[in-house]
């Protein structure tokens, strides 16, 4: 199975990647996702993400791709197909500062604004092995071969490709840091004289320890057992040299007093070389173009240090060719103008990819929108709920019939503010099942008044046209009305709200075939109508209007309290009502998925 996306992004003259398609690699037998400059790939595990960043790196890292392919980097070690991956890249205008690097070496390869870099890999069964060959131009079907230097391509001396996996290496990014950086400052003559008398005298200072001489005794006298020479001395020399100097470089991290202490906390240490590869890819950008590829950077980490990540990564212009995969709802929660690949079926892998970019109107709730957001897009099931206390009943009914329901893959999310929209359509262009669960809500509009007639209103059926707006189908027309309907609207609200609910049933049941259920009146009135003895037990009510207005008055404390009062019996008997088809709805996603 193959999902392709069709998504338009902006072009607006910078470089910008616009697709990739793997095929026969590892686990993927076929993918094809639009990107965008920043990228996260989300999945559960064994979907495939390390892969998907794996495939990146052979494509644009010579160091990994100078290792060749092995039997099973094949998809099923089916050998006798070819690997391929294959990138297209917008390069717009030539005064955009990484398109320039590009032009330096395309020398004709493309003659539009779109560059396509393919890799192939045939297997050598003699060899043992699948070399890469790479081809580019700007027509996948007429790609001609890429200058190659030994085992170097062209685009090798342009991309940087920094791979940051969820292990911490400082050590080795140090050492790298030194000796490619600290190396290339020179030394003034005042300082190499200072250093050498120094590094004189602490030479002649080893080699005349006592531990030193013992072993120069010992050494001169077996060797005398071999070869009696009346004048041979062994001496041990220390040779520490000024070239040398930086192998033995330690970082350390002062506190108030000049304290030092080593950086031996796992997250500390991770910080550090984080900061370490941002200096190395910043000095590395003036010639080359950063691709960073980055997996899993929340491990060893504090939740405030991942926010605070999460604000450089998405907000730091160093990161603007980026792909990284997570499973923290925290590093990503400071995302905006990012695309989302969502990896699915670790069996079959194939993914959906959507760009994301937080709407104008929610500018000022980013952070709710993304909160909320963030940890929806990690689940296969999203039910979308109005309010607190309907996540609050829910919830407790999840965890009665199906308490591992999370861990499942189901996920409860309170839209609380935000349009139902704005969640409905991320999820779904996801692959993510969403269900959801809103109020028949009516509300009743005054007309502006013609002269010489009577005052008239409208009544607006919100909560259906809520819903079939969702799934793009025409709104259901408001009803004109008089002053007197308008108080006989008020006065049966809630039966109006029932019998339009059994009139619209033709609506209603395209809608719950979508996924998309109403309440007949509203989610108390509802429960009421299922389970009316723990209402009478929970508020001592002798109706149902005074049980459910006094559940209303201070809904959410009264549903948490209400919930105690609801055993495993009374939530299998609400999830088979009419009523609640919601929860059943995502108790039979998740047991299916």
């Amino acid at each position: 199975m193959v999902y392709k996306n069709i998504i338009i992004f902006k072009w607006e003259g910078i470089m910008e990647l616009e697709k990739i398609k793997i095929l026969n690699f590892r686990n993927f037998e076929e993918l094809d996702v639009n990107l965008k400059n920043r990228n996260v790939i989300l999945g559960l595990n064994d979907a495939g993400k390390s892969n998907f960043l794996y495939a990146i790196r052979y494509l644009l890292d010579g160091k990994i791709r100078k290792s060749g392919f092995l039997e099973s980097d094949y998809y099923n070690k089916n050998i006798k197909q070819e690997i391929e991956i294959t990138i297209w890249i917008n390069i717009g205008e030539e005064t955009d500062v990484d398109n320039k690097k590009l032009y330096s070496i395309i020398q004709g390869a493309t003659d539009t604004d779109i560059l396509c870099i393919k890799l192939v890999a045939a297997y050598d069964n003699d060899l043992m092995l699948g070399n890469a060959i790479l081809k580019w131009g700007s027509d996948e079907s007429e790609l001609e071969n890429m200058p190659s230097y030994g085992i170097k391509f062209a685009i090798d001396e342009i991309f940087n490709v920094v791979y940051i996996d969820s292990s911490v290496q400082l050590d080795k990014v140090f050492k790298r840091y030194t000796k490619n950086l600290l190396q290339e400052k020179n030394i003034s003559e005042k300082e190499r004289n200072t250093l050498d008398k120094k590094i004189n005298g602490l030479n002649k200072s080893i080699s005349m320890l006592e531990n030193i001489k013992h072993i120069e005794r010992d050494m001169g006298n077996v060797y005398k057992t071999y070869r009696n020479e009346k004048n041979i001395k062994i001496n041990i020399k220390s040779e520490i040299e000024l070239e040398n100097i930086y192998s033995k470089l330690i970082p350390y991290i002062s506190y108030n007093k000049n304290e030092y202490f080593p950086t031996s906390g796992d997250g500390r240490m991770k910080i550090l070389e984080y900061t370490l590869l941002t200096m190395e890819s910043s000095e590395v950008s003036e010639k080359k173009i950063n691709i960073f590829l980055i997996e899993e950077l929340e491990n060893h980490l504090h939740r405030s240090m991942q926010i605070a990540l999460s604000y450089q990564l998405f907000e730091d212009n160093l990161f603007k060719h980026m792909f990284i995969t997570t499973h923290s709802d925290l590093i990503i929660s400071q995302m905006d103008k990012v695309n989302l690949i969502k990896l699915l079926d670790k069996d079959v892998a194939n993914g959906n990819a959507l760009y994301y970019e937080v709407p104008d109107e929610y500018k000022m709730l980013k952070k709710k929108l993304n909160e909320n957001l963030s940890k929806a897009i990690f689940y296969n099931t999203v039910l979308l709920v109005e309010g607190h206390s309907e996540k609050v009943l829910f919830e407790h009914i999840m965890m009665n019939v199906l308490p591992k329901y999370e861990s499942e893959g189901g996920y409860i999310l309170v839209v609380d503010g935000i349009n139902f929209k704005e969640y409905y359509r991320i999820l779904t262009q996801l692959g993510i099942t969403v269900i959801v669960k809103t109020d028949n809500d009516f509300e009743i509009k005054k007309i502006k008044k013609i002269k010489g007639k009577k005052q008239q209103y409208k009544c607006i059926y919100i909560g259906i046209n809520r819903g079939l707006r969702l799934i793009n189908m025409s709104e259901v027309n408001g009803k004109i009305i008089t002053d007197i309907d308008k108080d006989d609207y008020e006065k049966n609200k809630i039966s109006k709200q029932e019998n339009f609910y059994d009139n619209q049933k033709p609506n209603m049941d395209i809608l719950e075939k979508n996924k998309v259920f109403l309440s007949k009146v509203d989610l108390e009135n509802d429960l009421y109508d299922v389970i009316p003895d723990v209402f009478n037990n929970t508020f001592n009510g002798k109706t149902k209007d005074v049980n459910v207005k006094k559940m209303q008055k201070a809904k959410l404390i009264n549903m948490i309290n209400f919930c105690k009062n609801i055993n495993k019996t009374t939530c299998i008997k609400i999830i088979q009502s009419e009523r609640f088809k919601c929860i059943k709805e995502l108790i039979e996603n998740v047991e299916h998925k």
